[in-house]
């Protein structure tokens, strides 16, 4: 579980005393791959990114998905935030674990995004959707707007990736 805030870039991780208001984002690791939740994690990156100031102007956007669907990507494109991409030199593999969230500098008002653990993966084998499913309903409670990334190969299909976890989502 990381405790610390990671830096514009993954090849550097600073520590609390070292971010300042012209970096452009700070992320930290919510949930861990085990659903437990990093509650110092959360209030070193609450101080750190002046979480306070915002008041009850902020907004929480997150993202769901099949692994390695580009969600980590989008976030970054969209938002300018720092979560880890997968390396396709390697393959597909699980890059996202559990639930990481950071907030945006720039983006008023407060912008605070969420990046889920793909869900589909072969990490967590085919019978273990219990995490997906928690970790999808904590984003709909807590989320102003759920992005769902799919593939496009998937859409009206009957036995498409993530049509269980979307009939739990939606019912």
């Amino acid at each position: 579980m990381s405790d610390v805030c990671v830096h514009v870039s993954w090849d550097w991780v600073g520590s609390i005393d070292e971010w300042t208001d012209s970096e452009t984002c700070c992320s930290t690791q919510l949930i861990d791959g085990d659903g437990v939740f990093n509650a110092s994690g959360i209030d070193k990156f609450m101080k750190e990114v002046k979480l306070g100031e915002c008041g009850l102007s902020y907004a929480v956007v997150s993202i769901m998905g099949p692994q390695s669907s580009g969600k980590s990507t989008l976030l970054n494109n969209l938002f300018s935030t720092n979560f880890r991409e997968m390396d396709a030199f390697k393959g597909r593999s699980q890059t996202t674990k559990g639930i990481w969230m950071a907030r945006c500098a720039g983006i008023e008002p407060c912008t605070i995004v969420m990046d889920l653990e793909g869900t589909d993966g072969r990490e967590r084998g085919e019978d273990d959707t219990a995490f997906e499913k928690q970790s999808a309903l904590f984003a709909l409670a807590v989320s102003d707007i759920v992005l769902i990334n799919m593939w496009c190969h998937d859409i009206g299909r009957e036995q498409a990736a993530n049509k269980p976890l979307l009939k739990t989502v939606f019912q």
